[in-house]
């Protein structure tokens, strides 16, 4: 009779604590941990008792296909299960722990959505301002169809003091609202100013969204009334400071065939605006150079207003740059990150052709690495394996904070 044979030990139960924890060391990227996870039941555990590192801001590089996204910190692609109600959906706008807001329709079927637990938020789909010409003459309310450009949140999509403000297309730029509880979106007025970019900052003495106008002035909104933001029952009322800057000397002098985008960036306590300069070159955009500004509120000679004063280095920071959710990090917390360098995307210009037209393609020509310590741009081979083109049906690249 033959012998039965024993049954082979799992190696992989068998490594030490200790071994198990070295190979942890060794992955700084979320998702190889999640795949390091899934082994079994001892690598779960030895992954659980340790906390992951410190993130970098995925590349997310949507598809109608197969959605992808780009670690930094590994310089690995992988790819990205979406949500279904996602899948093919325009991306225009994220926050920290994997938040994205989406746009299912050109005009509608909005929703803020985790892409790690697939929790769904619903967004409105209009906005209600306040028109003062009516048949009465008394004005009223009225509601109005939106696009949106881009989203921000002030807290997690789930948070019950959460704000999301969204640059929009429609009869104002900005519009505000709390995700799951507000019918539309609110406008404060009918203004038209060009708006570049807009964050919300927590650790400025004024907390609230910062909105950056093409003058490089500055619109701070808040909450009246932050009690009532959780009460359903309460109107959502927002307030406004306008802070006017004194105009850098050269603020319109750009050179030849030449055109100016602006971000901002919450760093250290300080907001900084960032100016990225780019010409075209046969329908494609190409950078030319980045320069940045901080917010000096201590005015010399008794001035009225505030003022951007360039920095010339980042020291110790790098920056990655994306409408509504440019981050600032600090080098010494990553290995491999240099020092200086912006990661930035091809979003300098909102084509609502593409957002409202069939088959339109989302082309992403000018994304890459620039150092301010060699003033550059880096190119391919000096900015390693950062993905230098992308092309999507469905939406432009974005930065996921996770």
């Amino acid at each position: 009779m033959a012998r039965r044979r024993k049954p082979c030990r799992d190696w992989s139960t068998g490594l030490p604590p200790e071994l198990l924890g070295l190979v942890l060391h060794n992955l700084p990227c979320l998702i190889d941990r999640v795949y390091f996870a899934c082994v079994c039941r001892a690598w779960r555990s030895a992954a659980k008792d340790e906390a992951p590192p410190r993130q970098l801001p995925w590349l997310v590089m949507p598809s109608p296909g197969k959605t992808s996204f780009f670690a930094q910190q590994t310089g690995c692609t992988h790819h990205l299960r979406l949500p279904e109600g996602i899948r093919g959906a325009r991306l225009c706008g994220s926050h920290d722990g994997g938040w994205v807001a989406a746009a299912g329709e050109a005009w509608g079927g909005y929703a803020a959505v985790n892409i790690i637990s697939g929790v769904q938020v619903p967004l409105p789909n209009r906005i209600s301002f306040f028109h003062p010409f009516t048949v009465r003459g008394n004005g009223c309310r009225c509601k109005h169809p939106m696009l949106l450009r881009t989203v921000t949140f002030s807290a997690a999509p789930t948070s019950a003091n959460c704000i999301a403000a969204a640059h929009i297309a429609s009869v104002c730029n900005i519009a505000f609202c709390r995700p799951g509880m507000d019918e539309h979106w609110l406008t404060l007025s009918q203004e038209l100013r060009a708006i570049e970019d807009i964050i919300y900052c927590r650790s400025l003495p004024q907390q609230g969204f910062y909105a950056l106008r093409d003058t490089e002035d500055l619109v701070v909104y808040a909450a009246a009334n932050a009690v009532a933001i959780s009460n359903k029952s309460t109107p959502l009322v927002m307030s406004f400071v306008h802070h006017r800057f004194e105009k850098r000397v050269d603020y319109s002098l750009n050179r030849p065939g030449s055109s100016v985008s602006r971000y901002l960036v919450e760093s250290r306590g300080k907001l900084l605006m960032v100016l990225r300069e780019y010409s075209m070159r046969a329908m494609k955009r190409c950078t030319r150079v980045f320069r940045i500004f901080e917010m000096a509120e201590a005015l010399p000679h008794g001035q009225a207003k505030a003022s951007w004063v360039e920095l010339h280095e980042l020291q110790g920071r790098a920056l990655f740059l994306g409408r509504g959710s440019s981050r600032a990090v600090e080098v010494s917390q990553f290995s491999g990150l240099q020092e200086g360098v912006i990661y930035y995307l091809d979003d300098a210009c909102f084509d609502i052709s593409l957002v409202v037209g069939s088959g339109g393609k989302f082309s992403s020509s000018d994304m890459g690495l620039y150092s301010m310590a060699m003033n550059k741009r880096l190119t391919r081979g000096e900015a390693g394996r950062f993905p230098r083109r992308f092309a999507s049906e469905c939406s432009p690249p974005l930065w996921l904070p996770i």
